[in-house]
């Protein structure tokens, strides 16, 4: 707040809105920020398809970023009957 005159002589008490205003724009924008940031990924399967969903954006992905080793070894022995352990090493840096 801060006191200001008027064309009358007379005090005022003005308020000055701005500082709770940046205030409110910043917290908007970290917040934002911090859930565009998001990275993370669930594991989805459907049908013979496995892939990875992002929580936060919706956006789907390779099943790398949200599913492990032992989920994609299941996957594949339940879909395929067999595992190709170089290609999980090669594609998913499975061990």
């Amino acid at each position: 707040m801060q006191l200001v005159a008027n064309p009358d002589n007379q005090l005022k008490v003005s308020e000055n809105k701005m500082p709770s205003l940046t205030k409110l724009l910043s917290v908007t924008l970290l917040f934002t920020a911090l859930s565009a940031c998001s990275d993370d990924w669930t594991c989805q399967t459907e049908g013979k398809t496995m892939y990875s969903l992002n929580t936060a954006s919706g956006e789907i992905g390779s099943a790398d970023k949200g599913c492990s080793c032992d989920e994609i070894r299941s996957f594949e022995i339940k879909e395929f009957g067999r595992v190709d352990e170089d290609s999980l090493k090669k594609d998913f840096n499975c061990k």
